[in-house]
């Protein structure tokens, strides 16, 4: 289980592989009660409250592939909401005291201010492990350092030894040598006098060495504690460029943001002018269909009317030489009828006129109608 507390979109406190982290700001202020945390209780410690601390914060529970967030705003003073009760002891903030108020928020974060708050963890977490690192290092050089220590105090405890022993050794032999001769007792004090100035020779070299090696262990030592330092100014100086680099970022997300705003608002009133000439291009296209329609309608008209005439002529032509009388009625009707024919292609020639003007289609579709009508009255009272 993960937990992170955040003030805004700063990390205030991390809980992973069971270790607690704090965030820059609040080293040595904030706490999690990890004994109740399998009780549920996740709440944040918060010590030497500051005014900069006031704000609204978000704890987040991670458990494998499950999230759980809740929002809580502190504020100065009593709020209004009889179910939201101000802390019993109030804060000193700058010597005076403050009664603070918590209560939970209904608030949602955008993607820019998650992007933040992962930043500001993944960032707490490295400065965390990286110092860890170091202090393992140091630990691990000095641990090393104290066996090697040990040893070297071991070995000239063991020369110690090898030289009272050598002592004890010449000490019998002088208390022997009193029973021998004097000049056997002079051979054998003067071997055993050079063996153990071989032996305290050896020693010595032995000690010289150790301190050559104490000597080079400490400038290593030394050495090793000014790179601890110049990696700790070049973590200082990395952690002051990524946080430059996460406010150029911002900035840069922040433009491109405003651009994406641009591009949409854009995209928006193209679709919408896009919409409009749709509609007025359907519009048009239906009142074009509409005409053409009522054009085809008027052409059948025209075709069964002069297929009618035709037949009349016909009609006329055999019954020509009985009724000459009847003949020149009918002629005079042919007349009347050419008129009419020509009252037609006006008809056409005014509705193709009219198709440029949609407004006043219905008026004159309506009187050719009726004229249509009177034509085919009058073409019927000819055929009686």
């Amino acid at each position: 289980m993960e937990i992170r507390w955040f003030k805004e979109t700063d990390c205030v406190c991390l809980y992973k592989n069971r270790q607690v982290t704090e965030g820059r700001s609040y080293r040595g202020r904030t706490g999690l009660s990890t004994e109740d945390m399998d009780k549920g209780n996740v709440s944040l410690k918060l010590r030497e409250f500051r005014e900069s601390d006031i704000g609204v914060y978000l704890c987040q529970v991670i458990s494998e592939d499950r999230t759980e967030e809740l929002t809580v705003g502190v504020e100065e003073g009593a709020r209004k909401d009889s179910d939201v009760q101000p802390v019993n002891q109030p804060s000193k903030i700058q010597g005076r005291q403050v009664h603070l108020t918590l209560h939970e928020l209904n608030s949602t974060w955008e993607e820019n201010q998650n992007m933040k708050m992962e930043e500001s963890a993944l960032i707490t977490e490295l400065e965390v492990n990286y110092v860890k690192v170091l202090h393992q290092t140091i630990f691990k050089v000095f641990k090393n350092q104290g066996k090697k220590l040990k040893q070297t105090e071991m070995q000239l405890k063991a020369s110690e030894m090898d030289l009272e022993r050598v002592l004890q050794q010449l000490e019998t032999i002088t208390e022997k040598s009193d029973l021998l001769p004097n000049e056997k007792r002079i051979d054998l004090k003067e071997s055993h006098f050079q063996q153990i100035e071989k032996q305290l020779l050896q020693i010595t070299k032995h000690i010289e060495d150790k301190r050559i090696q104490f000597e080079e262990k400490d400038t290593q030592l030394e050495n090793m504690s000014k790179q601890m330092s110049e990696k700790e100014k070049l973590l200082e100086r990395t952690i002051k460029e990524m946080e430059t680099s996460k406010q150029q970022l911002e900035t840069l997300r922040q433009k491109q943001m405003r651009h994406e705003e641009m591009l949409e608002k854009k995209e928006q009133l193209r679709i919408s002018e896009l919409n409009e000439k749709s509609k007025c291009f359907e519009e048009t296209k239906s009142l074009l269909e509409e005409r053409e329609r009522k054009i085809k309608e008027l052409e059948k008209e025209k075709q069964r009317l002069d297929e009618e005439l035709q037949d009349k002529d016909r009609h006329l032509k055999d019954i020509n030489a009985k009724l000459m009388q009847t003949v020149r009625e009918v002629g005079k009707k042919q007349n009347q009828l050419q008129g009419k024919h020509t009252q037609l292609e006006n008809i056409h020639k005014m509705l193709c006129e009219k198709m440029r003007h949609p407004e006043n289609k219905a008026k004159e579709l309506e009187a050719s109608t009726c004229q249509s009508k009177e034509k085919e009255t009058e073409s019927t009272n000819l055929e009686k």
